[in-house]
């Protein structure tokens, strides 16, 4: 990679909305990067807060020399802007809630001597206090990007806390694409994904480690809402890569929607209005099957199937929020289908049979249970 002796080598490009108390360990991690790294970093901190953080964030900014950048609050611009501005051949998106290691600026610029890597993602590792929330979320599949670094050589895509790309590789696939819905999400995705498509190579590098604090993933509310946005941006990525598309079983909410066409006529004509909580005692029960197999499977403490409950809900409301964004747009696709991006993770094949098996024994345990109950109540 050719570099000439005043030209930045590196430039990290870091949006932020409201995270001053992030971003101090942030830039004191970045600095001792530098420091070892011993090559010219240009670094962009591109900023949306209020008024007062604002003048916060711009005071550390030139405290470790950093360029200070006002913006509206969209990431995927934030993220354009600093590739417009950036004088590095090679750009490094980071998050503002991550901590830097030593090595990395340095494990990222290493493999572009590589004129085939068009870009380099590396390991990002969570840090900090685990609470019950995170324990549900690690049972999920959306952290299995996070470690693409540990398990692959080439990734399809990367998440945009730990990865650097080509800024001409950028330039010419479009950079982040800003006609998606919602201010953020799927960005990282779709951008690895055309990256490939057009025959370039992302690097998995494990060496090359970011720290990324568990604070901002705490939270019942901020993680359902963060899911559901991330499913109603899973029909938007499945429309823009429909060759990743394929045929699946019905999904949750499909047969949920399925059942509810069937059983509700059924409670009107038969004028028992019970038969039309079917759909629901099976949703209820599936997901305490699913739930109770696959920490079975697992081997794990009894506590452990309440965690992975709450992984089976977090996983509905990520679907839910994919069918509704479908039926919003006139699709029924999301019902039985989906698409994949990445290589399963080692415990999906696992997750998945789970599934069928949960679906499948529902519906007969709910008719079995209503039928107990009309028993009951006509006995009574």
């Amino acid at each position: 990679m050719e570099q000439t002796k005043d030209r930045p080598s590196i430039c990290v490009v870091i949006p932020t909305h409201g995270r001053y108390h992030l971003l101090i360990p942030l830039f004191e991690s970045l600095q001792a990067a530098r420091e070892h790294f011993q090559r010219p970093v240009e670094v962009f901190i591109i900023d949306s807060s209020p008024q007062m953080t604002a003048e916060r964030i711009e005071a550390i900014c030139a405290e470790f020399n950093a360029h200070y950048i006002r913006h509206r609050n969209n990431v995927r611009e934030k993220r354009n802007l600093g590739i417009e501005l950036a004088q590095a051949p090679v750009i490094l998106f980071v998050d503002s809630d991550c901590v830097f290691t030593p090595d990395l600026l340095l494990e990222h610029h290493q493999l572009y001597s590589d004129d085939s890597i068009a870009s380099v993602v590396g390991l990002t590792r969570f840090v900090g206090k685990s609470s019950r929330i995170w324990r549900v979320i690690a049972k999920t599949s959306f952290l299995d990007a996070f470690s693409y670094a540990e398990r692959l050589e080439f990734a399809p895509w990367g998440p945009t806390c730990n990865i650097s790309y080509r800024k001409d590789v950028l330039e010419s696939v479009g950079k982040f694409d800003t006609t998606f819905p919602f201010r953020l999400g799927g960005d990282d995705t779709d951008l690895g994904l055309r990256v490939t498509a057009a025959g370039y190579k992302i690097k998995c590098n494990s060496r090359a480690v970011m720290e990324h604090t568990r604070e901002t993933w705490n939270g019942i509310g901020l993680i359902g809402r963060r899911v559901f946005r991330w499913g109603r941006m899973h029909f938007y990525m499945m429309r823009k890569h429909p060759h990743r598309m394929h045929t699946n079983p019905p999904t949750v909410p499909g047969i949920f929607l399925l059942l509810a066409l069937l059983f509700a006529p059924l409670g009107l004509v038969g004028q028992s209005a019970i038969w039309a909580v079917i759909p629901l005692v099976w949703l209820f029960l599936d997901l305490i099957l699913e739930s109770l197999l696959i920490s079975y499977k697992q081997g794990k403490q009894p506590m452990e199937f309440f965690y992975t409950l709450g992984s089976r809900i977090l996983a509905l409301i990520f679907q839910i929020g994919t069918v509704l964004e479908g039926i919003k747009n006139r699709s029924l696709a999301p019902l039985c289908k989906d698409a994949s991006y990445c290589p399963p993770s080692p415990q999906g094949h696992s997750r998945g049979i789970a599934q069928i098996w949960a679906m499948v024994l529902a519906f007969p345990l709910a008719i079995l249970a209503l039928v107990i109950v009309q028993l009951v109540l006509r006995s009574a």
